[in-house]
């Protein structure tokens, strides 16, 4: 008989990612690209952990139903069989287990199980709910999967980040196909939409987020962004003070002071344009595109050596992003006599 794996042997593997998770956290800096990466693993720790929990609920019930079918069949023969630090279940009790699926409750009988206890059981329902309800599509049962749900949420913000929106938005599309009205997979694919110029779609993505979810900084954001690519401004400017005055989600302010830098820029406000800029690219030292656009405000403002400064440093910070590239290439501009575009 094989000798069955201890709960520490069977969840080593787990304990072993959430304390990597927790040195990862320790010793991390603050670069909000670094921090977005890190929740979403630590959610989907959470996650698996959350189904374990259910997972071992639903074996408890299935060999509490074992322990039942063998008192219904040796009972009679005068075996006697007690699990080391069980609770006793009547006869009458353990029948109804076999036949209803349901667990035991406490009786009188040599032979019986622990149940669990009601906050266990509440617990093991909550993360059930989270991770498996059923909904009805075209009258046929769907089940969301949470938990592979936020690999591909995870996936579509990195692609996002990296610049490709393609890839970001199939990512996001099987995320809701998994998890569907998730409003954080939503706006995410809004955002991929609007950076390929889809800019209709996105807007009816956003829209639909807030209209659930009012106080959605994210979608909030992006609401502005369109706006501004629309040149409704002072709307623009409205959605994106907003977001910043919630101060709910670190990666929603820091984009909402990028954009109003955009904005400020295009209505001509430099010195409020480089005061956004500025406050971005503290939130996010890493957010080249700010420095990008900062140098163009710089030199619009007539601050040509603050300009070509700003434009080093974006493109000294990483070699492979595409807006560091964007940055050396200015500077070869720059350098041959020429000048940054007023606009894209």
């Amino acid at each position: 008989m094989t000798t069955p794996l201890s709960a520490d042997d069977a969840l080593s593997h787990l304990r072993v990612q959430v304390d990597e998770l927790a040195r990862e956290l320790e010793g991390s800096d603050d670069a909000i690209e670094r921090g977005a990466m890190l929740k979403q693993r630590i959610f989907v720790a959470h996650r698996i952990v959350e189904q374990h929990v259910q997972q071992l609920e639903l074996l408890q019930r299935d060999v509490r139903l074992l322990v039942a079918g063998w008192k219904e069949r040796f009972t009679g023969s005068g075996s006697s069989f007690t699990p080391p630090g069980a609770r006793a279940v009547t006869d009458t009790d353990d029948r109804d287990a076999v036949s209803s699926g349901t667990p035991a409750h406490t009786g009188a009988s040599e032979f019986a199980v622990t149940a669990p206890s009601q906050t266990d059981a509440e617990a093991a329902l909550k993360a059930a709910a989270h991770t498996a309800t059923a909904l009805s599509v075209s009258g046929q049962p769907r089940v969301i999967d949470e938990l592979n749900a936020s690999t591909f949420v995870e996936r579509g913000w990195s692609r996002i980040a990296t610049g490709d929106f393609a890839g970001a938005e199939e990512a996001l599309d099987k995320a809701l196909q998994l998890n569907p009205g998730d409003p954080h997979a939503e706006t995410l694919l809004g955002w991929a939409q609007r950076a390929q110029g889809k800019l209709d779609g996105a807007m009816s993505l956003f829209q639909q987020v807030l209209d659930r979810v009012p106080d959605h900084a994210l979608a909030l954001i992006n609401v502005g962004y369109v706006l501004f690519r629309r040149q409704q401004f002072e709307r623009s400017v409205e959605h994106l003070l907003r977001a910043i005055a919630l101060d709910t989600d670190r990666k929603a302010t820091l984009y909402a002071h990028y954009y109003l830098g955009l904005v400020r820029y295009a209505q001509e406000e430099y010195a409020e344009a480089i005061g956004e800029l500025l406050r971005a690219i503290e939130l996010g030292p890493n957010l080249i595109e700010a420095r990008f656009e900062l140098g163009r405000v710089f030199w619009y403002a007539e601050r040509t050596d603050d300009a070509i400064a700003t434009w080093r440093k974006g493109a000294e910070l990483n070699k492979f992003n595409p807006w560091s590239a964007r940055c050396r290439e200015m500077l070869d501009q720059i350098a041959d006599g020429g000048a940054p575009a007023r606009v894209n």
